[in-house]
């Protein structure tokens, strides 16, 4: 079992916060991102997504293969509980978010 935590600042992305979507968002992601009316929402999503997938690379170690951000979905369940859709990557994870109004957070275990 491996672990992955990555933390991000929202004041680090707001000024390009729409050019980082695009660059790290799956398409099942970006779908999400833009039913988002409000900008403060839209920078919570994409700095938590940006930081559960560096807490998902963090907990894949050293692998043979390199992943890019949109190798990942960082969807949620119908409760609201957030899980990892890779089928690329042969693991399984579990993953917790949580964010305020100035940091969102990642934490992966890689099972």
């Amino acid at each position: 079992m491996e672990i992955g935590i990555d933390l991000v600042e929202h004041k680090d992305i707001l000024a390009n916060y729409e050019a980082l979507a695009k660059r790290i968002l799956s398409e099942a992601e970006l779908e999400i991102y833009n039913t988002l009316k409000l900008e403060k929402r839209k920078i919570e999503y994409v700095a938590s997504r940006f930081a559960a997938k560096e807490a998902l690379f963090k907990a894949l170690g050293s692998y043979e293969k390199p992943y890019s951000f949109k190798d990942a979905s960082i969807l949620n369940k119908p409760n609201g509980k957030p899980y990892i859709e890779a089928p690329s990557i042969p693991f399984s994870f579990h993953i917790s978010l949580s964010h305020t109004d100035n940091y969102s957070v990642a934490f992966v275990v890689k099972i």
